[in-house]
């Protein structure tokens, strides 16, 4: 499931020109079970009753006792694990039930995390959050980080509300007790399969009326300009002298400040334009996601069962970077890395072209079919190939 799925009839483009960062979307009247794969109670309680749990990655939200009942109700005595019994029991009595970080529980939420991360370059988390009928687990608040949400049982009542606070950040925190919200702008009811966007700064609330709620809410957890910038900038100055000049508030020299000005000014300049395509960034921004490679240890363990005959592809395209230096293949897949020798440039080529899985020998390259297995399992060891049985 990417985007483009999830945004339909929507297109990204569009998202991106009208809606991203702008203004709240609502994007109704789609298959009732568009999300019946990605996510079930019978996962949450599998999860509930089978893992250990803990607060407050997972907690109660309750609007009728200031929104945050006291976890003692629902922990294990004298321990921060959730009570699953007490847990899944607030819900009848009233609260809502949030579940933080189910991407690092759930195989299809990772997969969900995954392709949305791709495609945005910016850290994204799901929460989940289930809400009895005639109850309100938040008051009117706004986030400071965008979020898409996705009903996926019963159905919720939101309101959206005047007066946003423009891009709200960790600069601009909500602060409840010196909050007033505007005037309801927009009204609406989320039913199962439909899909809500609010940007940060958004003002909102939601409650259940006649029917329960269950929604993820994936949260993107972004890099703003001014963290980028504060990052590199000091990395940077190690090794450009503009940047590690004292300011010059104490000269009365205008020429003296100006061509200083000027100077820091290019430099930075500069390194905006470096920016966004930073192969460090991308590298370290790859390096921090968590892999979706189900079947690995199960290679790993029968790769000298490779032979010609074997099928294969590649396994998350947008994973996959190949980058030519000094004679050799480098080869990046997550965190991982292997230099390969320049000769495997056309097996590559060749793969990344691929969608279905093809035979060792009928792969169209410059190599024999004991080079290309041993390519196969050098690609195997670091999850690049998914071999089909």
């Amino acid at each position: 499931m990417n985007l483009q799925e999830i945004l339909h009839p929507i297109t990204t483009d569009t998202f991106l020109k009208e809606y991203f960062e702008k203004k709240h979307l609502i994007i109704k009247n789609r298959d009732r079970d568009f999300f019946n794969k990605l996510l079930s109670i019978q996962d949450l309680d599998s999860i509930l009753f089978s893992l250990t749990n803990h607060h407050p990655d997972f907690r109660l939200a309750d609007h009728s006792k200031n929104e945050k009942p006291d976890s003692k109700e629902y922990t294990i005595k004298d321990s921060d694990i959730i009570d699953p019994l007490k847990f899944s029991n607030a819900f009848e009595n009233g609260s809502t039930l949030v579940m933080s970080g189910l991407q690092n529980k759930i195989y299809s939420l990772r997969k969900l995390t995954n392709e949305l991360e791709t495609f945005f370059k910016h850290r994204i988390q799901t929460n989940i959050y289930l809400t009895p009928k005639k109850s309100q687990g938040f008051s009117t608040h706004y986030d400071t980080h965008d979020v898409f949400i996705f009903q996926f049982e019963g159905s919720k009542h939101w309101r959206i509300y005047d007066q946003p606070v423009p891009l709200a950040d960790k600069t601009t925190p909500f602060n409840k007790e010196e909050f007033i919200p505007g005037k309801v702008i927009n009204e609406f009811t989320l039913e199962k399969g439909d899909v809500l966007y609010i940007p940060r700064g958004i003002v909102h609330d939601a409650y259940c009326t006649n029917q329960n709620s269950g929604h993820i809410t994936t949260g993107i957890i972004g890099k703003t300009w001014a963290e980028h910038l504060a990052e590199v900038l000091l990395e940077k100055s190690k090794s450009m002298l503009p940047l590690r000049k004292f300011t010059k508030f104490h000269t009365i020299d205008e020429n003296d400040k100006n061509n200083e000005i000027l100077e820091v000014t290019k430099v930075v300049t500069a390194l905006i334009k470096e920016l966004q395509g930073d192969e460090e960034i991308i590298d370290d921004f790859y390096s921090r996601q968590k892999a979706i490679a189900q079947g690995q240890l199960s290679q790993i363990i029968h790769i000298d069962s490779i032979n010609k005959d074997s099928k294969i592809k590649i396994r998350e395209k947008s994973k996959f970077r190949m980058v030519t230096n000094c004679g050799k293949i480098n080869v990046k897949f997550y965190d991982l890395k292997l230099s390969m020798p320049i000769q495997c440039k056309s097996f590559l080529s060749t793969l990344i072209k691929e969608d279905k899985a093809l035979p060792i020998h009928k792969i169209n390259c410059n190599l024999d079919d004991e080079s290309k297995i041993l390519v196969t399992k050098q690609l195997s060891k670091i999850g690049v190939l998914d071999i089909v049985s």
